[in-house]
């Protein structure tokens, strides 16, 4: 039963942490992949899935580097300027694909422009990079899973710290917001094309603060 405790507390820590800090923090890269994306139920759904994948097998990853004890990949992670490097060049790269599929969708015939896997890979490399900050809260989960009793337990610590931080912050992004860049758009319909094609130049511009230390996540 003690055992079982750590990760529910886990849980309520990783709660509370993404329902505050991390929720703001990614405002500025999801809100443009959302405007970029019209802003619709299915779309945000699309956009949100890879990347809350990716952050729960970041946590996950993390507490499996704590267990192993590797301590030179826990000092890559703690190097804010390499890891600004990594997310803004990631970011970058995000706000390009986003660019090119908005050309695509006003220029083919098509109507319905599908995802490709290159796309969803992006998406989840995001997640993954976003989950590497490491923050009193993740912190703790690390500290927890380095003296966990075996690796599985400390990839529980991982996919219990991860489903706590990512459960309010995908309720807030996928309904919360997404309404609320739906309503936005459709108030400003003469304007919908313009903000959809500005929403990547804008990622573009975080991903260059991200990138010179200027925006830190």
């Amino acid at each position: 039963m003690m055992d079982v405790l750590p990760l529910f507390s886990l849980f309520l820590i990783a709660l509370s942490y993404g329902a505050t800090a991390c929720m703001l923090s990614c405002m500025p890269i999801l809100s443009p992949i959302l405007l970029a994306n019209s802003a619709t139920r299915q779309e945000g759904l699309r956009v949100l899935i890879p990347i809350t994948a990716g952050r729960i097998s970041g946590y996950t990853l993390l507490a499996v580097i704590a267990f192993s004890g590797s301590i030179f990949v826990q000092s890559m992670l703690k190097d804010k300027t390499l890891m600004g490097y990594i997310l803004g060049s990631m970011t970058l790269l995000l706000a390009l694909k986003q660019l090119l599929a908005i050309r695509t969708k006003y220029t083919c015939c098509a109507q319905t422009i599908q995802p490709s896997k290159s796309t969803n890979t992006t998406l989840f490399a995001t997640g993954l990079l976003l989950s590497m900050s490491i923050c009193a809260p993740v912190a703790t989960m690390m500290t927890l899973s380095a003296t966990a009793p075996s690796l599985g337990w400390a990839v529980l610590y991982g996919l219990f710290f991860g489903l706590g931080a990512t459960l309010l912050w995908f309720f807030f992004f996928s309904v919360v917001l997404t309404t609320a860049l739906k309503e936005s758009l459709n108030h400003l319909t003469r304007y919908r094309r313009t903000i959809e094609i500005m929403a990547p130049i804008l990622l573009a511009c975080v991903g260059i603060l991200i990138f010179n230390g200027w925006i830190r996540l």
